[in-house]
């Protein structure tokens, strides 16, 4: 069985930077990269468990993504 892709958006939400996964937000956080950071654990634990994780930082319509355990 394949599990569901993790997928750690951060992105700024009323003002402020969130995580968004599974269209649920959670945050608030002072700075990007400190949503970046807190993201990257989470997404590194869900590898650890199995789950392919990605993280990736919404501007506009454009996403980067900084952290991911997916292989090409």
């Amino acid at each position: 069985m394949t599990l569901p892709h993790a997928r750690y958006i951060v992105l700024q939400h009323e003002g402020v930077w969130k995580i968004n996964l599974d269209n649920k937000y959670y945050g608030p956080f002072p700075t990007q990269a400190q949503a970046v950071d807190s993201a990257s654990g989470t997404a590194r634990k869900a590898a650890d468990a199995g789950y392919p994780a990605s993280v990736m930082v919404m501007t506009g319509t454009d996403f980067e993504t900084v952290w991911t355990s997916v292989q090409p």
